[in-house]
């Protein structure tokens, strides 16, 4: 039986064992150095999973929606992308409702110094901290990915109906303010 290709989007330094790490830095040292938000490098439908962590937020919505399609390309009939981004309602929900653990969490997992180290710069400078462009609530993303050919489902944190995208999530509820989604590539 032929080998699965798998192929990890914005790997960094955080490579995935029997993946194809992809990512724009070369020194890094991925297994492909190209530019996401540019047409990909493979082959249409050859691959049978992808997965890409907070990446697709760094992109404007029309960037998004072409990177999306890039990924629909690449991969085969029944593959799914795993996909990782900020969540928007969550940042929005903690800034309004729960401003402590907003400014808790900021300090023991993003560390970058805060001028006034108020819930409101917190959550100024995470709209655009890390070339955040464009944050995403579950209806905008679901809307975006049926638009460009997948059925977006909403998972937990290391969960997927498909084994082999279980457990690959670096970043968690209780140091993140993530969605997690399984896009299954429809025809």
């Amino acid at each position: 039986m032929q080998d699965q290709v798998k192929i990890n989007l914005g790997s960094g330094h955080w490579k995935l064992q029997g993946w194809v790490n992809v990512d724009i830095d070369c020194a890094s040292q991925p297994d492909v150095c190209a530019n996401l938000a540019g047409g990909l490098p493979f082959a249409s439908g050859v691959a049978s999973l992808m997965h890409s962590e907070d990446f697709i937020d760094q992109l404007a919505l029309e960037n998004a929606a072409a990177f999306l399609r890039e990924c629909h390309r690449i991969l085969m009939p029944g593959g799914v992308l795993r996909v990782l981004t900020p969540d928007m309602r969550k940042l929005a929900h903690l800034y309004l409702n729960d401003p402590e653990q907003l400014k808790s969490l900021w300090q023991r997992f993003v560390g970058v110094p805060l001028s006034l180290a108020t819930a409101g710069e917190i959550f100024n400078l995470g709209m655009r901290f890390a070339g955040h462009t464009f944050l995403y609530d579950e209806e905008t993303f679901k809307a975006l990915a049926s638009r460009c050919g997948f059925e977006a489902r909403r998972v937990e944190y290391r969960q997927s109906e498909v084994p082999g995208l279980r457990g690959l999530d670096l970043r968690s509820p209780e140091n993140a303010v993530s969605l997690y989604f399984d896009c299954y590539r429809r025809s």
